[in-house]
């Protein structure tokens, strides 16, 4: 009879401890992660105003706003790769103490605090990240950099030192210790380094430094030969480095995706930068920026269909953006389609009617095609709408020796001296002017500006010695 009671007060008996459990085991897990919770909270920075910005990055923030260790770090990636660099750093600040074992959140801490100018916190934090990742050599590139900009000069050398002992041929390392020799004086080291330098890089870097450092020597004909090098730039280029590189997948920033194409496409990455260029386009559709340097990258690997679509995108979105007519005309010349060619300047021309360079690109249709007089005038636009560049004065001043008004032709080439002292055409053609004239003291005021410019090609400047020699019955010298 009292068996089923019985049984009931033993099953509440259960469930009362199972749950009294339960209970303690949660409050146990509550009190254990809130001080986590509290930290998090503490780090996450205001939200600033993203009402301007996609609606993907503002959903992105929304998901993020959890109070998790995990959801903080996706919220320093997006400040970060969007420009909130105070909301940033607030969350690496906060990730530093919560996860002091994770390097990324180091890493990145310590570009930004470099960036402001703030070196020994950077250098502090670039230590720990050697200690805690020693094999990721961007992190030890990134810290000799700074100490040899602090002039830190003994332990900037250390640090690239160990970097080469991991990888033997890492040119930014070697260009560190380049540097490094180059300024002490100490010139056959650099010279060595330097060579390591340009032979791995092909002159993408140390091509400056090499060039004095030769000069230096007395090795002026590899220093000029190097000068006239058409790839070589002297313009320095970050190395690689993967933690930061990533960030670009959370951009949402038209302008921050375009930058960091147009790195790509230099470096021989053009299917990364049309991707990164797509992204930009598909955020701010009816921008022209992103939409004309893609064009420019299909351009460069040869797909003229898909350039000059971008392109005619651009003149129906900015009608009064000549660089795109200019370049969409110049690509249907290249592609045969001279008529085509024609229509598309006339039209730009008509939509920028002061653009010097679509004038100068209606010169030398008129010039090909032998309507001379058409093209004298033509030139003549071009120089008025943009009278401080050399390039329509000598186009000019050639059209004119052609047609035996050399008088006009060389007031012109002066006239593009005036404006641009080193013009390469216009150094050689005065240089020719003095030879043919048997005027050997300007021939050889002329020859010599012609060799202090390196942009003069090897070949023009073979022909100027040899029509030296020819006229007055000995070499240059």
């Amino acid at each position: 009879m009292n068996a089923r009671p019985k049984s009931r007060r033993i099953v509440r008996g259960v469930s009362a401890t199972l749950a009294a459990a339960l209970l303690g085991g949660g409050l146990w897990w509550w009190l254990q992660e809130a001080p986590g919770r509290a930290m998090v909270a503490a780090a996450r920075p205001p939200a600033p105003n993203l009402g301007a910005w996609a609606p993907e990055l503002q959903r992105r923030f929304a998901a993020a706003a959890g109070g998790s260790v995990g959801a903080l770090g996706e919220l320093s990636r997006l400040y970060h790769a969007n420009g909130f660099l105070r909301e940033a750093t607030r969350c690496y600040e906060g990730l530093e103490k919560l996860e002091p074992a994770e390097p990324r959140w180091l890493h990145r801490h310590a570009t930004i605090l470099a960036g402001y100018g703030e070196a020994e916190p950077a250098l502090a934090r670039w230590q720990r990240v050697v200690a805690l990742a020693p094999d990721y050599l961007p992190a030890r590139l990134r810290r000799g950099d700074l100490l040899l900009k602090s002039n830190r000069r003994d332990e900037a050398a250390a640090a690239y030192a160990q970097v080469l002992q991991r990888n033997a041929r890492e040119p930014y390392a070697l260009l560190g210790l380049a540097r490094l020799a180059f300024e002490e004086g100490r010139w056959e080291e650099s010279r060595t380094r330097l060579e390591q330098v340009v032979e791995l890089t092909n002159y993408a870097l140390g091509y400056d430094l090499i060039v004095t450092v030769y000069e230096h020597f007395g090795q002026h004909e590899q220093a000029v030969a190097i000068r006239r090098r058409a790839k070589a730039s002297g313009a320095y280029r970050d190395p690689a480095d993967p933690w930061m590189d990533e960030l670009i997948e959370v951009c949402f920033d038209p302008y921050r995706l375009s930058l960091t194409a147009g790195v790509m496409a230099r470096t021989g990455d053009p299917a990364g930068a049309m991707r990164l260029l797509e992204r930009a386009i598909a955020l701010a559709p009816e921008k022209v920026e992103a939409r004309f340097q893609l064009a420019g990258v299909h351009a460069a690997r040869g797909d003229a269909p898909n350039a000059m679509a971008q392109l005619e995108r651009c003149t129906t979105l900015a009608p009064d953006f000549p660089d795109a007519w200019a370049h969409w005309s110049a690509l249907l010349a290249q592609t045969g389609d001279r008529a085509g060619a024609e229509r598309t300047l006339a039209a730009g021309l008509k939509n920028c009617p002061q653009s010097p360079g679509l004038h100068l690109m209606r010169a030398r249709q008129l010039r090909q095609t032998g309507r001379a007089a058409e093209a004298i005038g033509a030139y003549r636009t071009a120089i008025r709408h943009r009278a401080n560049e050399a390039e329509a004065y000598v186009e000019l001043a050639t059209l004119l020796i052609g047609l035996d008004r050399t008088a006009e032709a060389l007031a012109l080439v002066q006239q593009a001296l005036d404006v641009e002292p080193g013009e390469p055409v216009a150094l050689g053609i005065m240089a020719f002017s003095a030879i043919s004239a048997g005027d050997e003291a300007g021939a050889r005021r002329w020859l010599q500006q012609v060799f202090n410019q390196p942009r003069v090609p090897r070949e023009q400047l073979e022909q100027l010695l040899a029509a030296y020699r020819g006229q007055f019955g000995h070499p240059f010298r």
